[in-house]
C-alpha cells in the first residue's frame, strides 16, 4: 500500500554572527571575525597545451565566431555584461546578447527562452555566461538533455553553471569551468590567457604543489563537479553527471560557507555513493569563510580542525584508496584556473604535488 507523508522543515537562522548557514562563530563581534581563504594561494604551473580541436572537430569556436552572451542563472549588473561583452571582442570573437541577458527583472520562461535561443541558433558556436548565481536547476528541470546534444556546442562558466556541466556531461559534451565577467575584471593574466586556450579547445595541463593532506595515487576518469552546494541540487534529476556509466574524478569548490556546511554536503555526496564511486577527488578553493566554527570545530573527533583540507582529510577521505588532491586554484577566490569538464583527465598526487592532464 502506498503511505502518503507530511515533510517538515525548519532553517536555523544564526543572529548576531557571520551569516553562515548552522554556525555559531567565534564569540565575538561580527566585524572582528576573521575570513580567510584556503587553496586560492596554492602554487600552479601550467606545464603546457593539449589541443583537441582536431579530436572535436568545429565543436570549440573559433576567431569570429559568434558566441552568445547570456545569463542562466541569476541577472548580471549592467557592468558585468558589459565587460563581458568587451572582452569577448578582445578575444577575436562576436558576442552576441540574449535578449534577457541584463534586463531589471524576469521569469524562469525568459531565463529558459535565452537559452533555448543560444542552443538552437546554429551561427552561435558557444555559449558564454556572464556570472552564476541560484535556480540553474528550474531551469534544467524544463530542459531536455536532447536538446543540448543536438546543439552541440559547449558552455563556459562555472558556480550555479555547474548545473550546466552536469548536463553537459549527461548529453557527452565538454563544458568549460572557467570564470565568466571575471575574467574581464581583474582576473590574473595567467587564469585569463588558460580560458581563451581553452575556449578555442587547447587545454591547459597543471602541476599544484602539495597541501599536507593529499592523498597518493593515480587515476583516470571523466572530470565532473564544479560548485559543492550546486553539485548536491543535481542529484538523482535527469541530469545528474555522478549517476554515468564511467569512473570519474570528481572537482569541488565552495564559497561564503563553513565546516559544518561543507561537512553536511560531503555526507550527502556519502550517502548517495558519488564519494565512493570517485575514482579520484580534487577539492578546489574554499573562499570566504570563517576558520573557526564551535558548533563544528573538531574538538568532538579528535581535536579542533586546523583548515578545511584538514576536516575533509580526517572525516571523509582517511581511509580511502583513491587519490585526493586539495588546493586547486579554481572557484571563487582571486585566481581561478579554468577546467575541461566531460572529458577524461589523469590525476597523479604524489607527495610533491599533483598534475591533472586531459587525454589527448
Amino acid at each position: 500500500m502506498k503511505k502518503n507523508y507530511i515533510v517538515f522543515l525548519t532553517a536555523a537562522v544564526i543572529l548576531g554572527a557571520v551569516p553562515f548557514a548552522g554556525c555559531n562563530t567565534v564569540q565575538q563581534p561580527t566585524e572582528d571575525i576573521k575570513i580567510v581563504d584556503e587553496g586560492s594561494d596554492t602554487k600552479c604551473e601550467i606545464t603546457g597545451y593539449t589541443d583537441l580541436s582536431e579530436k572535436f572537430g568545429s565543436y570549440f569556436p573559433e576567431k569570429g565566431d559568434k558566441i552568445a552572451v547570456i545569463s542562466p542563472s541569476a541577472l548580471p549588473t549592467k557592468e558585468q555584461k558589459d565587460a563581458t561583452v568587451e572582452g569577448l571582442k578582445s578575444w577575436g570573437y562576436t558576442p552576441v546578447e540574449g535578449k534577457y541577458v541584463c534586463v531589471e527583472e524576469r521569469t524562469l520562461e525568459n531565463c529558459i527562452e535565452d537559452l533555448e535561443w543560444a542552443l538552437n541558433d546554429p551561427e552561435i558556436k558557444a555559449i558564454y555566461c556572464v556570472r552564476g548565481g541560484h535556480a540553474s536547476s528550474e531551469v534544467m528541470d524544463e530542459l531536455p538533455i536532447e536538446l543540448i546534444a543536438s546543439a552541440d556546442k559547449p558552455i563556459i562558466g562555472y558556480s550555479d553553471i555547474s548545473v550546466y556541466h552536469s548536463a553537459w556531461s549527461v548529453a557527452g559534451l565538454p563544458s568549460v569551468h572557467a570564470s565568466m565577467s571575471a575574467a574581464f575584471m581583474g582576473l590574473p593574466e595567467e587564469c585569463a590567457e588558460a580560458e581563451s586556450h581553452l575556449i578555442r579547445g587547447e587545454v591547459p595541463s597543471y602541476k599544484c604543489a602539495a597541501s599536507g593532506y593529499d592523498k597518493e595515487g593515480k587515476a583516470e576518469g571523466v572530470l565532473i563537479g564544479g560548485n559543492l552546494s550546486t553539485v548536491l541540487t543535481v542529484l538523482n534529476t535527469e541530469y545528474d553527471v555522478t549517476n554515468i556509466d564511467k569512473p570519474y574524478i570528481l572537482f569541488l569548490e565552495d564559497v561564503d560557507i563553513n565546516t559544518e556546511y561543507v561537512h553536511r554536503c560531503l555526507t550527502v555526496l556519502k550517502h548517495e555513493g558519488v564519494l565512493d564511486k570517485a575514482a579520484g577527488i580534487v577539492f578546489g578553493e574554499w573562499t570566504e569563510f570563517a576558520p573557526y566554527c564551535d558548533t563544528y570545530s573538531g574538538n568532538s573527533r579528535g581535536g579542533e580542525f586546523k583548515s578545511m583540507a584538514d576536516m575533509i582529510s580526517r572525516q571523509f577521505v582517511k581511509d580511502t584508496g583513491i587519490p585526493v588532491a586539495f588546493g586547486f586554484p579554481a572557484g571563487h577566490g582571486e585566481t581561478n584556473y579554468p577546467l575541461l569538464m566531460g572529458e577524461n583527465v589523469t590525476l597523479d598526487v604524489k607527495k610533491d604535488g599533483f598534475t591533472l592532464e586531459w587525454d589527448q
